[in-house]
């Protein structure tokens, strides 16, 4: 009962809020209890998942490690045009002569 591609976080969290309304009411049978929670379980998975492929992204973004500190590597930023300008550089200038195919 796992859905093909993960939802958003926030559907999957109103999904699982949803659940646990319905297995708090106790008005679910013991099998269909079973199967929500069993989604429950997957929901809880998934936004776990995201939330700490968002904290990565923060640290990553914040310049922090893992456990707090600062990141003191430098960043290294090249841009798109610089990147492009570097490549071009690099290429063999012709001789005259060269490119005539007879």
């Amino acid at each position: 009962m796992t859905d093909p591609e993960p939802a958003r976080f926030e559907h999957a969290l109103d999904e699982l809020e949803g659940v646990l309304r319905e297995l708090e009411d106790g008005s679910t049978g013991l099998e269909d209890a079973l199967a929500r929670y069993e989604r429950g379980v997957v929901l809880l998975r998934q936004c776990y998942g995201q939330l700490k492929d968002a904290e990565q992204r923060v640290r990553l973004l914040a310049g922090v490690t893992a456990d707090g500190g600062p990141d003191l590597r430098p960043f290294e930023h090249t841009s798109a045009i610089e990147t492009a300008k570097a490549a071009v550089r690099k290429k063999p200038r012709a001789t005259p002569g060269d490119d005539i195919p007879f």
